[in-house]
C-alpha cells in the first residue's frame, strides 16, 4: 500500500501558519528571527513561536524550524541556546544547512530531530548515507534531481526524503550561489539573497551581443507538479514541500488547499486521478512565472526558463484595444473575467499595473465584466494596442481564501469520543479522548440526584456534550451511561465538558514538550570568549604552501614553473592519459610537485562510477590527493579505494566555522578550504583548529546550474546544438558588468564573478592568520598568465618568510580589474 506523503507548507508569519493549518497542511516550516534562510520573511520571535507551536500541535500539525544558514563561530553559542529552547518547547525538527551546527546539534541536543536543508546541496546516495550516519532524520534533496534519481536514493538509503513540489525555483544549485553575496554583500547562504537571478542580462558571444527572446536570462519558471503528483507519490517521496515563506497568507491557503485535495483524491482512487480546470486556474492565478515540472521528468532544457517576465504573470484576460487621452483611460477587450478590486498587468510593461478601482462600459460604471466585453479603466500611461492584459490579482478569490484563516471558528476539527457516566448517588465522570491516545477525565464534585420532576434524558446530555463551540474538537462518538430517573443540571454538564476539553487541549500541546538539558560546558560547546569579534594574528611556524587549480596541461606546466608547491588538476572528463597531459604530469613528478585530482561540485549517482575510475587512474599515475567538492564524494573518498591519497575539501563545502572544520578533519580531510564568504577576522579564528586553505586569486564561481544556459537560449527543444562550444560567452548585467559563462562536459553551467579575486597584497596578513595553504584558482585564466600570477604569490610568500619584507609585486601587475571579495567586509 502506498504511503500518503506529508504536505509541508511555508509559514512566513502567524497568518500564513494559520492559513496552512486550516487548509490541510500536515506540517509547516518557519523561521525564527535569527538563522533563517528567508531573513526577509516575517519570521517569529520565541514568544510568537511558542504560540504558533501550540496552535499547530493542538491541531495535530508538525512544526519544523529553519536554522538553515551558515553559522559564524561568534554565533554558535546563540545557535546552541536556540536549539535547546526549540527542543524544550517540542519542535518537531530543525532544518539545517551548516555541517558544524549539525554535528553540534546531534551531540548536544540529541533529542531534537534534524532535517538536512536543500542548502546542503545533497544530490547523491553517498551524501544521504553520510547524513544518515550522522543522525539526520530527513534530507531535503536538491531540486535538480529526476524522479528516477530520487527513487534510487530512496531505495539505496531508506532515508526520509523531502522534495519541493510547488513554487519558485533557483537557477543555481541551492547552497552554491555566491552571486548576491559578491555583488552586494547579501549572502544567500546567510538568508539575505537579493535575487540577482530575477534581473535583466544581455548575452555576449565573443564580445558581440546575441539577440535573445526576453532579457531575464537567469529566471526560471515556477514549479507546479499538480499534473504529475501520482508519479511523485509512487517514487516514495515522504514529504511534499511548498515553497513560499515570502508569499502572502492567501497564497499559502490556496496552494495548500489544492494540494491537500489532490493528495487525498489520489489516495482515494489512484487509477482515476485528475486535476480540475478550476484547480489549475487557481494555482496559475495565485502566482506564476509560467509553470514547469522542473527536473522531475528529466532535463527540461529551455522550457525551464521564464525569460520574458520574472514576476507574477497572472492569467490572460484580454488585450488593450485603445486609449482615451482625454479621459486618461485604456480600453480592454476581454477574453476572461474582471471585477472591481482585481489587479491587472501588461505584457512588455514591467512596472505598469494597477488595481481596478472602477471600470465602465459605454461610460456606465459596472462591477464586473466578462468575455467579449470592452471595458474602460482609468490608467494614465498610454499603452500600445494589442498589448496582452493579465489579471495579476483576483480580488474575489483572495477574499474567499482570507475567510479560511480569519474566521474565529476553527475550520480544521479533531474528532473526539466523549463518554459520560452519571449514576444516581455518585459523582459524575466525563472523559474525552482523541485518536492519538490522548484522554482527559473529569470527576465532578456534583453528586447525581434522583429527578424530582423531569429526569435528564440521554438526548439532553448528548445535546450539551455536543456543544464544543469554537474549540478544535468535534464529537465523533458520544457514549452515555445514565439511569432513567437521574437529574443533572445543564450547568454541571457544561462545566464538566469545558473542563475536560480544556484538559485535552493541554495534553495535546504539552505532550510535545521535552525535558530541559543541563547546559554542559565541554570542549565541543561554543566558548564564551568566541563572542569577541577582535582577533589576534597568529604567526605560522610552518611555511604556508601555494596551491594552484588548473584545467589544462599548459597551465599545469606554467604553475609549476611559476613556483607552485601543489597543483590541483581539473580534467573535466578529459583523458589525462593523453600525450600532452602525460607530459605535463611527468614534468610535475620530475619537479616533485604533488598533484591532486579536482572532483566536481555536482556528481550524481549515474556519474559516481566514472568518478571512481578517474580517482583510480589518478592514484595509478601517482597523484598525491583528491580535492572533494560535495558531501557524497567526501563519504566515498573516506573508503579504502583512495587509501594513501590525501583529501582536501573544496570551498563549495561551505566551511564557515571550526565545528565544520573539525568534523571534516576527524572524518579524514587533510586540509579544508574555507568558505569564500569569510573575512580575515573569521579566517584567523578558525585557522588554529586545523589545516586551512583559502582561495586568494582567480575567477570565483558565483553559480553552478544543472541548466545549460547557452544551449537553452540558442538551441531548440530537440537539440541544444552544442552552441556552448562555439565561442566565449558572457552575460552582462544592468550596470554593464560582465560575468563569464562556461559549460562543462556534463552540460552544467558555471558562471563566474565579473571581477577576478586578487589578494596579492594581503598575503602577509593571510600567512599571519595561520593558513596552511593559499590557493590560486587559475581555471578561468589563460595558461600564459598562470605562471606570472603564481610567481607573484610565490614571491609574496617567500618575502614574508625571508628577511626581505619588501613586496615585489602589486595586484595591478597580475589583475587589471579585480576585487578583494569578502576579505575585509565578510557577509551579514
Amino acid at each position: 500500500m502506498l504511503k500518503t506523503p506529508e504536505l509541508l507548507a511555508p509559514a512566513g508569519n502567524m497568518e500564513s501558519l494559520i492559513a496552512a493549518v486550516e487548509n490541510g497542511a500536515d506540517a509547516v516550516y518557519l523561521g525564527i528571527k535569527d538563522f533563517s534562510a528567508r531573513a526577509y520573511a516575517g519570521n517569529f520571535t520565541i514568544e510568537e513561536f511558542r504560540e504558533a507551536l501550540d496552535f499547530a500541535h493542538l491541531r495535530g500539525v508538525k512544526v519544523y524550524v529553519t536554522v538553515n544558514t551558515l553559522i559564524k563561530d561568534t554565533e554558535m553559542k546563540m545557535a546552541l541556546e536556540l536549539m535547546y529552547t526549540l527542543d524544550e518547547l517540542g519542535t518537531d525538527a530543525i532544518i539545517v544547512q551548516d555541517m558544524g551546527l549539525l554535528t553540534l546539534a546531534r551531540e548536544m541536543v540529541p533529542t531534537l530531530p534534524v532535517h538536512a536543508s536543500t542548502q546542503m546541496t545533497i544530490h547523491n546516495t553517498e551524501g544521504v548515507l553520510l547524513l544518515k550516519e550522522m543522525g539526520v532524520k530527513r534530507v531535503v534533496l536538491a531540486r535538480e534531481l529526476s524522479l528516477d534519481e530520487i527513487k534510487t536514493i530512496k531505495a539505496e538509503t531508506g532515508a526520509e526524503i523531502e522534495a519541493f513540489v510547488h513554487g519558485a525555483l533557483c537557477i543555481c544549485y541551492s547552497g552554491q550561489c555566491l552571486m548576491s553575496s559578491l555583488i552586494g554583500g547579501r549572502s544567500g547562504n546567510r538568508g539575505y539573497c537579493a535575487q540577482p537571478c530575477r534581473k535583466q542580462y544581455r548575452l555576449l558571444k565573443n564580445g558581440l551581443e546575441v539577440k535573445t527572446e526576453g532579457s531575464y536570462l537567469l529566471s526560471p519558471k515556477d514549479l507546479n507538479t499538480s499534473g504529475i503528483l501520482p508519479e511523485l507519490i509512487t517514487a516514495g517521496i515522504d514529504s511534499f514541500k511548498i515553497e513560499g515563506r515570502m508569499k502572502r497568507p492567501e497564497y499559502v491557503a490556496g496552494v495548500v488547499s489544492i494540494y491537500r485535495r489532490l493528495i487525498d483524491r489520489f489516495a482515494e482512487d489512484p487509477d482515476n486521478y485528475f486535476v480540475t480546470e478550476e484547480e489549475s486556474t487557481q494555482l496559475e492565478q495565485l502566482f506564476n512565472r509560467e509553470f514547469t515540472n522542473g527536473y522531475f521528468k528529466g532535463d527540461p532544457a529551455g522550457e525551464l526558463m521564464s525569460r520574458e517576465r520574472p514576476h507574477n504573470q497572472g492569467i490572460v484576460v484580454g488585450k488593450v484595444s485603445g486609449y482615451n487621452q482625454k479621459r486618461s483611460s485604456i480600453l480592454i477587450e476581454l477574453s476572461g473575467e474582471l471585477e472591481v478590486g482585481d489587479g491587472i498587468g501588461f505584457e512588455g510593461y514591467r512596472e505598469a499595473g494597477t488595481v481596478i478601482r472602477g471600470m465602465y462600459i459605454n461610460n456606465m460604471p459596472i462591477k464586473d465584466a466578462g468575455k467579449n466585453d470592452i471595458i474602460s479603466v482609468n490608467f494614465e500611461q498610454a499603452l500600445k494596442s494589442g498589448t496582452i492584459v493579465y489579471r495579476t490579482l483576483d480580488d474575489s478569490l483572495m477574499k474567499g481564501l482570507q475567510q479560511s484563516f480569519s474566521s474565529p471558528s476553527p475550520i480544521r476539527k479533531i474528532p473526539v469520543s466523549i463518554s459520560l457516566k452519571a449514576h444516581t448517588g455518585e459523582k459524575m465522570e466525563l472523559s474525552v479522548s482523541d485518536n492519538e491516545n490522548n484522554s482527559s477525565k473529569i470527576i465532578s464534585d456534583y453528586v447525581v440526584e434522583k429527578s424530582q420532576k423531569r429526569p435528564t434524558t440521554a438526548e439532553d446530555v448528548e445535546k450539551q456534550l455536543s456543544k464544543t463551540g469554537n474549540t478544535v474538537f468535534e464529537p465523533a462518538d458520544i457514549r452515555i451511561d445514565i439511569p432513567e430517573d437521574a437529574f443533572i443540571p445543564i450547568k454541571e454538564l457544561n462545566n464538566a465538558r469545558t473542563e475536560a476539553i480544556s484538559e485535552l487541549e493541554k495534553l495535546r500541546m504539552e505532550k510535545y514538550r521535552r525535558q530541559p538539558y543541563i547546559r554542559p560546558v565541554t570542549d565541543n560547546a561554543p566558548a564564551a570568549e568566541e563572542e569577541k569579534e577582535e582577533h589576534e594574528p597568529v604567526t605560522s611556524e610552518e611555511r604556508t604552501m601555494l596551491s594552484v587549480s588548473v584545467n589544462n596541461p599548459k597551465s599545469l606546466t606554467s604553475a609549476i614553473k611559476g613556483g607552485a608547491d601543489i597543483v590541483y588538476l581539473d580534467s573535466d572528463g578529459k583523458n589525462i592519459e593523453s600525450e600532452e597531459w602525460c607530459s605535463a604530469i611527468t614534468f610535475a613528478a620530475e619537479k616533485e610537485i604533488p598533484l591532486y585530482l579536482h572532483t566536481p561540485v555536482i556528481v550524481k549517482d549515474a556519474e559516481m562510477d566514472k568518478l571512481r575510475d578517474r580517482i583510480a587512474l589518478a592514484k595509478k599515475l601517482g597523484f598525491a590527493g583528491i580535492v572533494v567538492a560535495n558531501t557524497g564524494v567526501f563519504r566515498m573518498t573516506m573508503g579504502s579505494a583512495v587509501s594513501g591519497m590525501k583529501i582536501v575539501t573544496d570551498s563549495s563545502m561551505n566551511v564557515f566555522n571550526r565545528h565544520t572544520l573539525e568534523f571534516l578533519t576527524e572524518k579524514g580531510a587533510d586540509t579544508v578550504t574555507l568558505s569564500a564568504e569569510m573575512n580575515l577576522g573569521q579566517i584567523t579564528k578558525i585557522a588554529k583548529y586545523g589545516n586551512c586553505e583559502y582561495i586568494v586569486h582567480g575567477g570565483v564561481q558565483v553559480m553552478e546550474s544543472e541548466h545549460c544556459l547557452i544551449g537553452g537560449i540558442l538551441g531548440d527543444t530537440e537539440d541544444c546544438g552544442s552552441h556552448c562550444k562555439s565561442g566565449k560567452f558572457e552575460i552582462v548585467d544592468e550596470k554593464g558588468y560582465e560575468f563569464l559563462v562556461q559549460t562543462d562536459s556534463d552540460c552544467r553551467t558555471h558562471i563566474y564573478n565579473s571581477r577576478e579575486l586578487c589578494l596579492l597584497e594581503e598575503v602577509p596578513q593571510l600567512i599571519k592568520a595561520g593558513l596552511s595553504r593559499i590557493r590560486i584558482d587559475a581555471r578561468t585564466m589563460k595558461s600564459e598568465h598562470v605562471g606570472k600570477a603564481t610567481r607573484a604569490y610565490k614571491d609574496g610568500i617567500d618575502s614574508h618568510f625571508s628577511q626581505n619584507k619588501k613586496q615585489a609585486w602589486e595586484s595591478s601587475d597580475i589583475s587589471e580589474y579585480h576585487t578583494r571579495g569578502h576579505y575585509h567586509r565578510g557577509v551579514l
